[in-house]
């Protein structure tokens, strides 16, 4: 194998580390991604890392925005057929969902990685459009207050009620107990969970602080 030290140029061994990190994700999860194991994977030293990522969890923090920004495609791909707020927030849910079943290593670093909320603005951490699973949630939201189906006093409640209730299950079930269930009815259930959150939500039940405005 080719010394890397003697391949790569300046921004592109920060790249191959993040790529290894990804890799290794997605075969174990986030405690797969360790400095020793990304370094030699992208053929360096671990002292090679270090001017890239001050430590662990900075690289971390990389490789979860990058499977972030790999949920919000897959959300996306629901998204683009979504006629009115309430099929853009299932949209939303079921594709969280398939990405959690679908790449389940990748789940695990992209939302247990992360130190606080700023990691969903990064830009990495966006699909094709640019929004982050966290501002899919909220746009599609938005669309339903737009539709007066839901006040905009409840839109937080609405977010948090949302994201609990799916990333539950989504752990769960690709993480979890449930793991061990034919995918099928994994899947069944996920449209069961995201159907009861839609009705919920569209009826201006979540949040406690405002109703909707029309039915």
């Amino acid at each position: 194998m080719t010394s890397a030290r003697g391949t790569y140029h300046h921004g592109d061994l920060r790249a191959a580390l993040i790529d290894a990190g990804v890799d290794l994700a997605r075969e174990t999860g986030a405690a797969a991604v360790v400095l020793r194991e990304v370094t030699r994977r992208a053929g360096v030293t671990p002292r090679a890392a270090y001017r890239h990522f001050a430590d662990r969890d900075a690289l971390l923090r990389a490789v979860a925005r990058v499977a972030l920004g790999r949920m919000a495609r897959t959300v996306e791909e629901g998204l683009a057929g979504a006629a009115d707020g309430a099929a853009a927030l299932t949209a939303v849910g079921e594709g969280y969902i398939r990405f959690a079943l679908d790449e389940p290593g990748l789940f695990d670093v992209g939302l247990f990685a992360m130190e606080d909320m700023a990691e969903v603005d990064a830009p990495e951490a966006g699909g094709g459009a640019g929004r982050s699973p966290y501002h899919q949630l909220h746009d599609a939201l938005a669309r339903l207050v737009a539709e007066g189906r839901l006040a905009p006093g409840s839109v937080d409640g609405a977010a948090l009620t949302c994201w609990s209730g799916v990333h539950g299950y989504a752990t769960l079930a690709a993480l979890g107990p449930l793991r061990s269930l034919p995918r099928s009815e994994r899947d069944a259930a996920a449209s069961v969970v995201v159907a009861g959150l839609v009705r919920a939500v569209a009826s201006g039940r979540p949040g406690g602080d405002g109703a909707p405005t029309a039915p």
